[in-house]
C-alpha cells in the first residue's frame, strides 16, 4: 500500500501542479467562500483533479478538502483520511505572486502517514513517509543549523478574525523584542516547507486550519525539527496554533509564547479562516 499511496500523491500534486502553472497570471473569477475567503475557478479544478486521482485508487477513504461543501463542518476520525489544500497562497495566485503551492497529507488513527506540498512555479516537491525522513526532488532534507533566534529567518501567519488578529499580534511583537523580524509569505504551505529544507528556521501559525498546517507540520518532523503548539505541547490533528522549528531554537521561542498564550482563552477551531492562504 505504500507504493501506492506514494504514486497517488505524486500524480496528484503533480496534475494539480500543472494546472497552477498553465493558468498563473492569467485573469481568474473571484468569489467568496461561506467565510469569506476567496476562491477561483482554479482551487476548484485543481480540488477536483486531486480527489479524483485519490478516488481512482481509495474510493473508500475519507477526503477532508478546504473545497468541499461541507469542510468547515468536517471533523477528523480514525478512518484513513486524505487532508488537502488544492491551492494553498489563493490571494497570491489572483494577484501574480509566485508563492502558493497544492499540498495533501494522508493520516490513520489521527496520526500522519504520508505529506506532500507542491510548489508548481518553482519546481520543488516536499515529500516525507513516516520514518523515512524528508526529501525535496527526491533528495533527502534536514533543517537548519541556526543555534540562536536573534537574526534567524522566520515566518508567522494568522487568523482573520479580531480575536485572532489581537492574539497573533501581542504573541509576535513579543518575540520580535527577543528575535528578529517575522515574515509573512501569503502561503502557510510554503513557509512550512522552508523550514523543511533550511530556507527558514521557524514558522509560527495562529488558528491555522487543518488542511494549512497539517502537510507541513508533518514535513518539518520528518526532516528532524521540532513542531508544537504554542505552549510547548506535541503538535496533533486537533491542535490550532503551531511552532514549527529547526529544533534548536524551539525552547527559545516556547519560552516567549507559553506565558502570553496562558492570558487567553483560546477560541481558535480548525474551522477558524487562516488568512496564509
Amino acid at each position: 500500500m505504500k507504493d501506492q499511496l506514494i504514486t497517488v500523491a505524486k500524480e496528484s500534486l503533480y496534475g494539480a501542479g500543472e494546472i497552477l502553472r498553465q493558468n498563473f497570471r492569467k485573469k481568474h473569477k473571484v468569489t467568496y467562500k461561506k467565510d469569506s475567503s476567496k476562491v477561483t475557478e482554479i482551487d476548484y479544478a485543481c480540488n477536483d483533479f486531486i480527489v479524483n486521482r485519490i478516488k481512482q485508487d481509495f474510493p473508500d477513504h475519507v477526503i477532508f478538502t478546504e473545497e468541499s461543501e461541507f469542510a468547515l463542518e468536517q471533523t477528523i476520525t480514525k478512518d484513513p483520511t486524505w487532508v488537502i489544500d488544492p491551492l494553498d497562497g489563493t490571494s497570491n495566485f489572483i494577484s501574480g505572486i509566485p508563492i502558493f503551492g497544492t499540498m495533501l497529507c494522508f493520516i490513520e488513527n489521527e496520526e500522519p502517514v504520508m505529506s506532500a506540498i507542491y510548489d508548481p512555479i518553482h519546481d520543488l516537491f516536499y515529500f516525507a513517509y513516516k520514518g523515512d525522513g524528508a526529501t525535496v526532488n527526491g533528495v533527502p532534507t534536514k533543517v537548519s543549523e541556526t543555534l540562536v533566534t536573534r537574526g534567524a529567518m522566520m515566518f508567522a501567519g494568522r487568523g482573520y478574525k479580531q480575536f485572532e488578529r489581537k492574539r497573533h499580534s501581542e504573541i509576535i511583537m513579543a518575540l520580535e523584542q527577543e528575535t528578529t523580524y517575522f515574515r509573512r509569505l501569503g502561503s502557510a504551505a510554503i513557509m512550512l516547507a522552508s523550514v523543511t529544507d533550511a530556507q527558514a528556521d521557524a514558522v509560527i501559525l495562529t488558528c491555522g486550519r487543518l488542511w494549512d498546517i497539517l502537510p507541513g507540520a508533518f514535513l518539518i518532523q520528518e526532516a528532524g525539527g521540532t513542531v508544537t503548539d504554542f505552549s510547548g505541547s506535541p503538535w496533533n490533528v486537533h491542535s490550532h496554533d503551531l511552532v514549527g522549528s529547526n529544533g534548536k531554537i524551539h525552547d527559545q521561542l516556547i519560552a516567549i509564547t507559553h506565558p502570553l498564550v496562558n492570558a487567553y482563552d483560546s477560541h481558535c477551531t480548525h474551522q477558524d479562516t487562516c488568512s496564509d492562504e
